[in-house]
């Protein structure tokens, strides 16, 4: 009776092991469904991330792919010793800020106006000695990942030779003046002295193409100048003031050839 017993126990636990052995060869797990490969080796170190941020950066310059740009931007923590410039800053900073600056490109088309990235048609390069980090993480997604780059501090920053300036191709000084025009029946401003605190980049790459899909330019900025009141605020006279600025750059990218696309759907 104890042999027929054993022979059944184990017949019984051969047949649950045969099963066994059969899901796990014919059900992948959902790691393996999901998993994209990266289309090159992923990179690690600072080193390695900025010349992938760099090389993505060359493509995305090269191939002229349709882009969307869009600016975020706003101003505050007045810091003034007149409390009618001050309580009257929110409403200057709203005016001075809310302008569109939306635009786009077909595919194809040139991207210096709109992608002003290094500051011309040939690709530049961020070098080791422009950021503080340069890191890459995936995405939940599992079909892209970012690169997240932090841009050194810089006090006014110009176009030609700065990192900022060729990140954000930023304008003259008498251009950048030009901006309070709007509210030069309140105040007027002759110069000023910005700080720029760490900047940040944000570019999400698709994993199989290493084409980039999005990027965002952020930057914070300290700025310190002085006002001079005009029309109901000329008794004021000249006065220090300084602020916070802010904005984030958007662009998104679009790879796709509208003359081949629709053979290709």
């Amino acid at each position: 009776m104890n042999k027929k017993i054993m022979r059944f126990v184990s017949l019984t636990l051969a047949v649950l092991m045969i099963f066994s052995l059969c899901a796990c060869s014919n059900t992948p797990t959902e790691e393996e469904e999901t998993t994209i490969p990266y289309a090159s080796e992923s990179p690690s170190g600072k080193a390695e991330v900025l010349d992938r941020f760099n090389a993505v950066m060359k493509t995305a310059k090269e191939s002229k792919a349709a882009i969307s740009y869009s600016l975020d931007q706003g101003a505050g923590g007045c810091e003034c010793e007149n409390e009618y410039i001050k309580g009257a800053f929110k409403t200057i900073a709203n005016k001075v800020t809310d302008t569109d600056f939306g635009m786009s490109t077909a595919y194809g088309e040139p991207t210096t106006d709109i992608f002003p990235l290094m500051g011309s048609e040939e690709a530049g390069s961020l070098s080791l000695t422009d950021v503080r980090s340069a890191i890459i993480t995936d995405n939940e997604s599992d079909k892209t990942y970012t690169i997240i780059i932090k841009i050194n501090p810089e006090t006014n920053p110009e176009q030609g030779d700065s990192i900022y300036g060729k990140l954000y191709k930023i304008e003259k000084d008498e251009d950048i003046l030009k901006n309070f025009d709007i509210v030069k029946d309140f105040m007027t401003v002759e110069s000023y002295d910005a700080t720029y605190g760490t900047g940040t980049i944000r570019a999400i790459v698709d994993k199989e193409t290493d084409h980039l899909t999005k990027l965002e330019l952020s930057r914070d900025v300290r700025v310190e100048t002085e006002v001079t009141g005009q029309g109901t605020l000329a008794s004021v006279g000249t006065v220090p003031m300084s602020f916070n600025y802010n904005s984030t750059a958007h662009y998104s990218l679009d790879w796709d050839n509208p003359e081949t696309k629709d053979i290709e759907a």
